[in-house]
């Protein structure tokens, strides 16, 4: 049977990237939402309402005989969100706070079917961070990639390499958690299996530890 069409709720193109190694028929329609904290809104609970948003966004917005996916990742440094840095010095800033630390990635995840079912996961990964110097975060900057990434930094930078040991998903920190979609995805009519354990760890180079517990349904990141 024929994979169901998709919509991918993102204009980010690592996510489209990701969402190609999967083979299956996708289109990008990004989703403009505001993306602000409301009053009162715990960490958790935006990321959730973010993924939520995007995906009813473009679904009502002429998705309704697609399967929709959508996504959203945040780094939380105590009670604190950091998103994307403003500048060099925000970035600077935000590298000198994670480092040495143990900080948390929550990336949502929401996905409506063709009915309009809506299905929601969460992954929340602890990932510690080395004692990188001052001179080490001062270049890394320099290369403009953490600017347009949510806490300042990749988790698969070869030039800073921010994580020396992982034992989560690490796919999930990048943004696209591949297990959780696969075990969401399984409950639509119609939809068939993809080895996502097999394609993230081929092209992430990652063994990863937990793949199996989150496909069986486990809340672990």
């Amino acid at each position: 049977m024929q994979q169901p069409n998709m919509i991918l709720a993102s204009s980010s193109p690592r996510r489209q990237e990701l969402m190609t190694w999967l083979k299956i028929p996708f289109k990008s329609t990004p989703a403009d939402i505001d993306e602000s904290l409301q009053q009162d809104e715990k960490p958790l609970q935006h990321v959730q309402r973010l993924a939520r948003q995007k995906a009813q966004k473009v679904y009502e917005c002429g998705g309704k005989d697609k399967i929709i996916l959508a996504a959203d990742t945040i780094v939380i440094h105590g009670e604190r969100i950091l998103g994307k840095p403003k500048d060099v010095a925000q970035a600077e800033e935000m590298l000198l706070a994670l480092r040495g630390k143990v900080h948390q990635v929550a990336t949502a995840i929401c996905v409506i079917d063709e009915m309009g079912g809506c299905l929601a996961d969460l992954c929340v990964s602890n990932v510690k961070m080395r004692t990188y110097t001052l001179e080490e975060i001062k270049a890394y900057v320099a290369t403009g990639d953490p600017l347009d990434k949510a806490g300042a930094y990749a988790i698969q930078s070869q030039s800073l390499h921010p994580v020396p040991a992982f034992n989560g998903c690490f796919a999930s920190v990048m943004g696209f958690p591949f297990c959780h979609i696969e075990r969401n995805l399984r409950k639509i009519d119609g939809y068939n299996c993809v080895p996502v354990a097999d394609i993230c760890q081929k092209n992430l180079h990652y063994s990863c530890p937990i793949f199996s517990r989150v496909l069986d349904g486990e809340d672990i990141g």
